[in-house]
């Protein structure tokens, strides 16, 4: 049985939208996720908590967390807390830390923090400047750099985002590419496709003898958030995920959110 690649998640291309603002927020959803070849991977399913907060107008809070349940690897759980804080009229940023039980896909820890700089004349312009760190359970531990930019016009939001990656040990490089469209309103609906794509690179140190390993991976979502009234309404999403001579996921999501 092939174990689990532990850096198959690891550059993870997260598209912070501007629809995840709201004046307070809660939402839950339920992920299924089969990889193929299913008898040497099986079938993931996890459950997906976050309340969003909203303190003086340009500060929002959030926490939330993860139950997950693999059929090779077990089960853990994982935590989140952060916030985005506008700092001015041309300044914004993330800032987040996750923690996860011990487990070989889960970090220990991992830490995030981006800053977001508005441009333009209508501010429609958003670049982005990012630092990761992840500590995993084991002897690996990952920094992430990136920069991107977004671009806001009418109804559409579209942002292109490149990701530079150091594995250790081993010092490791690797790329990463994302590109995302959006298309809604809050109150109505966001419509939203993203499409990541780069190589990954780690050194295997579960194998007798260390060695290096580098594999393409492509991955392709697409997600619909719909407001059935002005505080209720539904998530629903689909993506694809394919790991060089490793395998092919599919997952299926669907959830709730209430705004207040």
């Amino acid at each position: 049985m092939k174990k689990v690649n532990i850096v198959a998640a690891l550059i993870c291309t997260m598209a912070f939208n501007s629809y995840a603002l709201s004046p307070e927020r809660f939402e839950v959803k339920y992920n299924y996720e089969r990889l193929d070849p299913y008898s040497e991977y099986g079938e993931w399913n996890s459950v997906d908590m976050m309340f969003y907060g909203k303190e003086d107008g340009n500060w929002t809070p959030f926490v939330g967390g993860s139950v997950i349940d693999r059929k090779i690897e077990g089960s853990a759980a994982l935590g989140v807390l952060g916030t985005y804080k506008d700092w001015t009229n041309w300044l914004y940023t993330y800032s987040s830390a996750s923690f996860g039980t011990n487990s070989v896909y889960l970090p220990k820890y991992r830490l995030d923090h981006e800053f977001n700089f508005k441009m333009g004349p209508q501010q429609q312009y958003v670049l982005t400047a990012a630092g990761t760190y992840i500590k995993y359970w084991d002897v690996h531990e990952n920094i992430i750099f990136s920069v991107g930019s977004s671009i806001y016009y009418r109804k559409f939001v579209g942002t292109v985002r490149y990701f530079y990656n150091i594995s250790k040990p081993g010092n490791l490089y690797s790329s990463s590419y994302l590109v995302s469209i959006d298309y809604g309103a809050e109150k109505d609906q966001w419509t939203y496709l993203t499409v990541s794509w780069g190589k990954q690179a780690y050194l295997a140190t579960y194998l007798s003898n260390p060695e290096e390993v580098r594999q393409n991976s492509t991955i392709v979502g697409i997600g619909h958030r719909h407001w059935l009234n002005n505080t209720f309404g539904l998530i629903g999403e689909l993506e694809y995920m394919r790991l060089q001579n490793s395998y092919n996921k599919y997952r299926i999501s669907g959830g709730v959110f209430i705004d207040f």
